[in-house]
């Protein structure tokens, strides 16, 4: 791929993203309004969840293009800790879900009542962590059919391999 052109992709990545922070929400505020849902906990931490991973990934296609930008060769020497920083708070953060749903069950004091929709919208904050920490999950482009049709599974996403990169050279 020609430089102009993964400048393209990384802008397009990077601001797409930053918009999809304002616009999912907005989306979710207007629908759940406009249904006039009464509990919308899950549906707000869902989509808290959704943002903070996706606002992750802004970072992450800023990082590379400021790279690429810079000529250099590698992210830069912070990369490494503060995205094992975020890839556990996303764990953290994932796994509260359950826990509020279960809490709520055995205790009145919680009121966490679920649905649906937005145990879909939970599902997808799972997706997009799996689609930036371990594999490439979105296929939007030409090179990604390709790489999926020549290789017949999905790659490792570009964040999971920036990090094994980076281990292996903090080890050294």
């Amino acid at each position: 791929m020609r430089r102009q052109n993964i400048i393209h992709r990384l802008l397009y990545l990077r601001n797409w993203e930053f918009v999809n922070i304002f616009l999912l929400p907005s989306c979710l505020y207007f629908t759940l309004t406009l249904l006039k849902v009464q509990n919308w906990q899950a549906y707000a931490f869902s989509m808290f969840v959704i943002c903070v991973v996706l606002a992750q990934g802004v970072f992450y296609w800023h990082l590379k293009l400021q790279t690429i930008y810079k000529n250099k060769i590698a992210l830069p020497s912070y990369f490494h800790q503060i995205f094992s920083v975020f890839k556990w708070a996303n764990v953290v953060l994932l796994s509260i879900y359950p826990v509020l749903i279960i809490g709520s069950k055995i205790t009145a004091l919680i009121n966490f009542r679920v649905s649906i929709w937005s145990n879909t919208i939970f599902l997808f904050a799972i997706i997009e962590y799996i689609n930036y920490y371990h594999y490439q999950l979105s296929h939007d482009n030409l090179n990604d059919i390709r790489y999926l049709m020549k290789h017949k599974k999905i790659r490792r996403a570009p964040l999971y391999v920036d990090l094994q990169k980076h281990k292996e050279q903090i080890r050294k």
